[in-house]
Order: structure tokens, then C-alpha cells, then sequence
């Protein structure tokens, strides 16, 4: 009984981070538009490609720990304390909520595929440019794609950690969803 009531302001103080976290993320377009405006010096494949990045970024955060990670031996040595326990088993609680925040934070340059028409305006507003407003719509269809090949790869690597050869499969989806997402959006603008 005593365990609920410490998971409770817990549970309370990860969802209101939660809220606080989204909150800045709608508020974030303008800056992080800029940002990406400014490294680019307006050339559209340079932006598509910090676009790309920033999609794949979320399947890489949860897919290289797992696939990285050495496999389980199939003995396990026998364990005497809880913490002992603890420590043999693996977590990847923080570069899972990293990749949660990453898949939060690529949907902010973006205009939504469902209704671009205000993102779009601001977007525009700041780079000055029409290619990079087409590569961003164009893009919000396809990093969707790309999130959910890095949410794949993410679960190869966790269901088959015990397999080379899908580990590295795991990898290479994580890594080549952005790249080809990047090569369709440059190829559909150009």
C-alpha cells in the first residue's frame, strides 16, 4: 500500500511536465524554424536534410541502445539483493524518453498533413522561401513514415536482441528511413 501512494506524485509530476513539455513545443515553431532557416542559409536540400535528421533522430534514440546493447546470457548468474537484481537488468528509460521528446520535437517545423495552411504561413513568414515551404509539406507526410520505421526498428532490436543480424537490420532501418526520406522530399521539390 505504502508503494501506491509514492508512485502517485510521481505519476502527477510526470504528467504535468508532460503538459509543460507540449506547451513549449507549440510555442517552439518560430525558433526552431529560424534556427533551421539560418544553418541552412535558405538552400531547401540543406534544410530537408535537418528536417530528415531531426525525424530520424526519435527511431535512433530508441533503436542503437537496444541494438547495441550486448545480449542477455542465456545462464543467469544467481542474485542475492534486490539491487543486484536491478542491476542486471537493463533499462532504457532515459534514452526512451528522449526519443518521445525527439518525436514530439520533429513535428514542430512542420506543418501538419491535415491542415498546413497556418504552419505553412509561418514558415514562409521566416525562410522567405516557396521551395522550402513545398519540401515542409511535402515532408510532413513523410516523417510520419520515418517515425514510425525508427518505432519498427526500435521493436526489431528489443524482440531480437539476440540476433546479429537483425540488431544491424534494426540499425540500418533506424539510419536509412531519414536518408530516404530526404532523397524523396529533394527529388519531389526538384
Amino acid at each position: 500500500m505504502r508503494r501506491v501512494n509514492t508512485d502517485v506524485p510521481l505519476v502527477v509530476g510526470g504528467a504535468g511536465a508532460f503538459v509543460v513539455l507540449v506547451w513549449l513545443l507549440m510555442h517552439a515553431t518560430v525558433p526552431l524554424v529560424t534556427v533551421f532557416d539560418f544553418a541552412s542559409d535558405g538552400r531547401p536540400k540543406l534544410y530537408a536534410a535537418f528536417l530528415a535528421g531531426l525525424a530520424g533522430l526519435a527511431g535512433l534514440l530508441l533503436t542503437l541502445p537496444r541494438a547495441l546493447a550486448q545480449p542477455v546470457a542465456a545462464v543467469q548468474p544467481s542474485v542475492r539483493s534486490r539491487r543486484q537484481a536491478s542491476a542486471l537488468r537493463r533499462s532504457h528509460l532515459r534514452t526512451d524518453v528522449l526519443g518521445v521528446v525527439a518525436v514530439l520535437l520533429a513535428q514542430v517545423p512542420l506543418p501538419a498533413p491535415w491542415g498546413p495552411a497556418g504552419k505553412a504561413a509561418t514558415i514562409a513568414n521566416i525562410t522567405k522561401s516557396p521551395e522550402i515551404v513545398e519540401l515542409s509539406a511535402v515532408f510532413a507526410n513523410l516523417s510520419l513514415a520515418v517515425l514510425a520505421l525508427g518505432l519498427v526498428a526500435a521493436v526489431v532490436a528489443k524482440v531480437y536482441h539476440h540476433a546479429a543480424a537483425l540488431r544491424v537490420l534494426a540499425i540500418i532501418l533506424a539510419v536509412g528511413a531519414p536518408v530516404v526520406g530526404w532523397f524523396l522530399v529533394v527529388h519531389a521539390i526538384g
